[in-house]
């Protein structure tokens, strides 16, 4: 009899817990279709649908991942939550969700509405303040904000919205930093995680972990190994089996990857060789086979072109097809390699700009030679364009000869060598034109290049002033309000 009560208790309890009631009444909402949202990142995501009746609505939900959600209502007007395991209960208006908001069950979402209308008031407070002791009130103020937040918050995160609302605020900084910004600065990057438990998964779901993680590589000086290193030490406190672990990764990766800034690639391959690479022997279980393997060769291709790396060695032919060109034997202090295609648009209009610049660098006496690298795999029309166009620099390619007897030329006249007759594939010519600025020991120190970014390297780099930088920058101006009148 014993046995048959247990059992009846176990099933109980199971069948008490299997759903999860999340009950809302919105007043001066219509009976209509709501949506429940789940947050991924800084991102709302579909959950689950019901209708409201009578200003009800109610989500009966087998049980759902903690996080914050969103009740979503017609117009895309929609308040938020936090959803753990407890039953939730909440009365609101359609038209001041958050002003009137009364929990009415879940201890989670009392201590975060709490601590929002509490803080609301108290900015309140801060407006009206006048008079000379202004600054004094301030600071009681913000005293009296940091004893709510400590006695209701801090002391309160066995609590999954006690945890979202902690990472919303920033650690105190001790007043022997505040003054000294050096030393203020360090103090806020060593701490900037302390309010931020990377141990529940849960904050995954909730928008203010995106918007603190965006921040801090924000506040992290702009060098790719520094990035890297802040990024592991990161990572490295994450469950590597978790969501969290797979979207800070990801966030991280495709931000550099996708960088404007020069030189940020190195940080994607940085993160591909900590995390994604060997594919065989990945810790990204939320990519496929496919994917990997081409994260990892794209990693592969680039991780030779960084800046700082030495240029991979250049032997090729002038249009003569007979003088073969070796780049590491030029003298000069810098080299510009250009790919370029005379098919290609973009290098129609960017060539001529470099060709103008090129000449000013020789009339300042600047020691840098240009090298133009015809990508086209047949010459005729790359030798009509440095022709029509008076290219005057070195220019230099393959030619369908070299390519289909290799060997004569690797072997036989030994001019050249095989990484540099593949050399669309050695630099990774995807798209053209492709600029590398190298110096005298032929490290790159510069790449993807347009005329008016060289210019103003090269000026920072000589400390002279360039003539052509003016016309560069104008018609730099008029070619984006080209781009914005055809939108």
């Amino acid at each position: 009899m014993k046995k048959v009560l247990f059992i009846i208790f176990i099933l109980t309890c199971i069948f008490s817990t299997a759903q999860q009631k999340l009950e809302f009444k919105i007043n001066g909402l219509k009976d209509t279709t709501v949506f429940l949202a789940r947050y991924f990142g800084d991102r709302l995501y579909y959950a689950d649908t019901t209708t409201s009746k009578n200003q009800n609505v109610v989500f009966n939900s087998k049980e759902l991942v903690g996080g914050v959600y969103a009740v979503v209502c017609p117009g895309s007007k929609y308040f938020e939550f936090i959803v753990t395991q407890e039953n939730v209960e909440m009365e609101t208006n359609l038209n001041d969700f958050s002003g009137s908001m009364k929990v009415k069950k879940s201890e989670n979402n009392r201590i975060f509405y709490n601590y929002i209308n509490y803080l609301g008031k108290k900015k309140n407070e801060a407006m009206k303040l006048q008079g000379d002791d202004k600054e004094g009130q301030m600071k009681l103020l913000d005293k009296e904000v940091k004893s709510y937040q400590q006695n209701n918050i801090f002391s309160n995160l066995h609590l999954l919205g006690a945890k979202v609302l902690a990472m919303s605020i920033d650690p105190s900084i001790p007043n022997e930093f505040i003054s000294n910004d050096t030393l203020r600065y360090n103090y806020i990057i060593k701490h900037y995680w302390d309010n931020i438990d990377l141990s529940d998964n849960r904050i995954i779901h909730s928008p203010v972990y995106h918007k603190k993680l965006d921040n801090f590589f924000k506040l992290i000086p702009k060098h790719p190994d520094t990035i890297c290193h802040y990024a592991k030490l990161l990572i490295d406190q994450i469950d590597e089996t978790s969501d969290l672990f797979k979207y800070t990764v990801h966030h991280i990766t495709y931000k550099y990857e996708t960088s404007n800034i020069m030189g940020m690639d190195a940080v994607f391959v940085c993160m591909a060789q900590n995390y994604y690479c060997p594919a065989e022997n990945t810790g990204a279980f939320w990519l496929d086979s496919t994917k990997l393997v081409e994260l990892c060769e794209k990693a592969e291709k680039i991780e030779p072109l960084l800046i700082g790396k030495n240029a991979p060695r250049l032997i090729l032919a002038d249009t003569t097809q007979e003088n073969w060109i070796d780049f590491y034997k030029l003298p000069n202090k810098y080299n510009l390699l250009i790919f370029w295609d005379p098919d290609c648009g973009h290098c129609k209009k960017e060539i001529p700009k470099l060709l103008n610049l090129y000449h000013e660098l020789n009339d300042l006496d600047i020691d840098i030679e240009f090298l133009g690298i015809g990508t086209n795999l047949e010459n005729e029309d790359w030798k009509k364009f440095i022709k029509n166009k008076n290219l005057d620099w070195l220019n230099i390619s393959d030619f369908p000869d070299a390519n289909e007897n290799p060997s004569k030329y690797l072997f036989e006249k030994k001019v050249t060598d095989l990484k540099s007759l593949n050399f669309r594939k050695t630099y990774d010519i995807f798209s053209t034109p492709q600029v590398y600025l190298v110096d005298k020991k032929k490290k790159i120190i510069g790449k993807k290049l347009d005329a008016l970014t060289l210019a103003t390297m090269l000026e920072h780099l000589e400390n002279i002033d360039i003539e052509y930088k003016k016309v560069l920058e104008e018609l730099q101006k008029k070619e984006k309000e080209k781009k914005e009148k055809s939108k």
